[in-house]
């Protein structure tokens, strides 16, 4: 990122005309007052917002919503932990753009901005590879303290608790239509997650609803709380707040949606999180961990020097987590990444303090991984203000091979039989997960989303994605997208479960 001062001057000559050289003079002076001014702006930020109009100060959003290495040094505790080397290392990274923000006073994405619509605007990420991963069963929703247990949470004393992510995918008789229209968001990413406009020629996938409060399990259960989204009533609770999103591909997928939710609650939209003072973001952070030098953001200086990739699993991801402190709802995810091809097979890439293992089982490292998350949470995250979100794993559905070796699932257009019992995967991964959340004194909401979406084998862009030559689309048919998920849908369905959890619990503004 580059801040730059230009001065432009158009009209100067010289000329031996009377009063030329007063013109020039308050040229001067003027030229110099604005130096100073906007000097003054982006050097001392926190003077501005009472004394600068509201246009410049979108502007300024712009500038100061990407990651800073000042930002971050108020992070003492995780910045302290890093070495010289490897905080020149950050502060050679820390303006990458992997951090998108929707926020009150910037109703567009903080990235390659463009028009959309002549009102919002949209953003061009970066599209990260796929993985082929598999799923468990988390528990339904934890609700982690002093007690140390891995529950549901009681929403009245009386009864049984009810279960949202037991049920079944149904086409609802009253015609239930999506959230937001299809291709009219301008928030969502065209690769890979908008498949109206990457030509999906069915719509089937976005008639069916999950439908929880009539399964058997639910039966007379406490049921004080809304059973569907509303999502205006969703956009007024976050009045005035923040919620972020941390982790990979998959969370994006789930930011974009509630974004496109909120965006479509009222009928303004040009100005809908301005006036809500809404803010929502979402920063990349696969790991939760520290990558010293990832892929997507090496230097050209440590590529000529050589400079090892490691992992530091000892360290929180100093990147992101500045953004962890202020936000009031912070939505975790981190999973897909911790495949063999995405940590060198763990031979000689992970690294505890200075000693740099040889080779590390994955489910080890993921293991020591969410072991600092948790003591980071714990730490530093008041839970007073701060609820904390973990999004359990999205399921893949790949047909006939793995992401790299030509499964597909363009062909599924319904969702697997209701009645087809769910066949959970990587319990070990889970329990890891399950025993972390155990183990922590900050109270933490799981979602429980891997057996709803495990059904929605019908869900995925597949080869639905926007090719920039026949090469391209050649080599997407063979490699198709059955991990991320098309939006509208299924992340639609996350949210309005994390709405739901939310009001259950009844913290803060969710009180009912």
């Amino acid at each position: 990122m580059e801040k730059q001062v230009r001065t432009l001057c158009a009209g100067i000559s010289h000329s031996r005309r009377k009063g030329s050289s007063i013109i020039v003079g308050v040229g001067f002076i003027f030229g110099a007052s604005a130096f100073i001014f906007i000097s003054t702006i982006f050097m001392f930020p926190f003077l501005t917002p009472s004394i600068i109009n509201p246009v410049l100060q979108i502007n300024l959003d712009t500038f100061y919503q990407k990651i800073s290495f000042s930002h971050l040094a108020n992070d003492s505790s995780t910045l302290s932990s890093l070495n010289s080397s490897d905080q020149l290392l950050l502060l050679e990274n820390s303006f990458e753009a992997y951090q998108t923000v929707i926020s009150s006073s910037l109703p567009e994405l903080s990235k390659d901005i463009s028009k959309v619509n002549g009102t919002e605007s949209s953003s061009k990420l970066k599209n990260y590879s796929n993985a082929d991963v598999s799923s468990s069963s988390p528990p339904e929703v934890v609700v982690t303290g002093k007690n140390n247990s891995v529950t549901g949470y009681n929403s009245a004393s009386s009864g049984h608790d009810c279960n949202i992510y037991k049920g079944e995918w149904v086409r609802p008789i009253n015609g239930r239509k999506p959230f937001y229209p299809p291709g009219s968001c301008p928030y969502i990413e065209r690769n890979p997650f908008s498949c109206y406009k990457n030509g999906r020629p069915d719509d089937a996938y976005l008639k069916w609803q999950w439908q929880w409060h009539s399964h058997p399990e639910n039966a007379g259960c406490n049921s004080n709380f809304p059973s569907i989204l509303n999502a205006k009533d969703f956009l007024e609770r976050l009045r005035g707040k923040k919620i972020a999103f941390a982790g990979d591909s998959l969370n994006r997928n789930m930011f974009q949606s509630l974004a496109c939710i909120l965006w479509n609650a009222v009928p303004d939209k040009s100005r809908v999180f301005w006036d809500y003072n809404c803010t929502i973001g979402f920063v990349w952070s696969p790991f939760l961990v520290y990558e010293t030098q990832p892929a997507n953001r090496r230097t050209q200086e440590s590529i000529l020097k050589q400079v090892p990739e490691t992992m530091k699993l000892d360290l929180i991801d100093p990147r992101a987590s500045p953004y962890y402190r202020d936000a009031d709802i912070v939505v975790f995810d981190s999973w897909h990444w911790w495949v063999k091809n995405k940590v060198q097979n763990g031979k000689n890439y992970f690294q505890e303090g200075d000693y740099l293992h040889p080779h590390l089982e994955i489910s080890k490292a993921y293991k020591k991984a969410l072991t600092t998350w948790r003591k980071w949470i714990d730490k530093n995250i008041d839970s007073n203000k701060t609820q904390v979100v973990f999004r359990g794993y999205s399921v893949s559905h790949f047909h006939g091979g793995k992401w790299n070796t030509g499964g597909i699932c363009n062909r599924e257009t319904e969702p697997i039989a209701s009645n087809e019992t769910y066949r959970a995967r990587n319990p070990l991964q889970v329990k890891i997960l399950e025993d972390t959340l155990r183990r922590m004194k900050t109270p933490v909401l799981y979602l429980n989303i891997s057996e709803l979406s495990y059904y929605r084998t019908d869900g995925h862009p597949s080869l639905y994605l926007q090719y920039s030559s026949d090469q391209e689309r050649t080599e997407f048919k063979k490699h198709q997208d059955c991990v991320h998920w098309c939006l509208p849908g299924i992340p639609d369905t996350w949210n309005e479960l994390l709405y739901i959890s939310l009001m259950r619990i009844g913290k803060g503004s969710f009180a009912q």
